[in-house]
């Protein structure tokens, strides 16, 4: 019997993206003197120029026992993490990602213009997705609402412990 992984390989690479972190990105953003290009010039929010890099160190960096998260690269300020998944549907695992504050976008395919695309933000109100895409199906609908429906469950109860620590203090 072959291994997973070995599966996963042999049926492309849409199946080792289904529910991994490890296919990743985060973006990053630079400002760009105003005048290194004078073809093109700035408005009042400057000239931005974003990267994509391997996110793998800024997971980690989530997931490890260590207070807070990386928040920029060579000074550079994180703005994003982009994840490719054969589904568009966060897992349990994303939600310490989400938790960074930073915006969370998962796509099959982020170059085509016509791929699923899933955004998770934090707001005042809670997490909420905002999705662009073919119609999920009914099984999908129901798992995202089920999970947004955990997150901002786990994060209300997050909130609650913090009241009651402070109070025990």
């Amino acid at each position: 019997m072959l291994p997973a992984i070995t599966l996963a390989w042999f049926f492309g690479p849409a199946a080792l993206a289904d529910d991994n972190i490890a296919n990743c990105e985060i973006v990053v953003q630079q400002a760009i003197a105003a005048d290194a290009l004078p073809e093109y010039p700035a408005d009042k929010n400057g000239v931005q120029i974003a990267t994509f890099l391997p996110a793998a160190d800024f997971i980690f960096s989530v997931f490890d026992s260590e207070k807070g998260h990386m928040t920029e690269i060579d000074g550079k300020p994180i703005r994003a993490v982009m994840c490719i998944r054969a589904s568009v549907i966060p897992t349990e695992f994303d939600l310490k990602i989400i938790r960074t504050g930073l915006p969370f976008y998962i796509s099959p395919n982020f170059d085509a213009k016509d791929s699923a695309f899933m955004a998770i933000n934090s707001t005042d109100k809670g997490y909420v997705y905002d999705y662009v895409g073919p119609d999920l199906t009914e099984d999908d609908t129901e798992l995202l609402t089920l999970r947004m429906a955990l997150y901002n469950q786990q994060e209300d109860e997050k909130e609650e412990d913090k009241g009651e620590s402070k109070d025990e203090d």
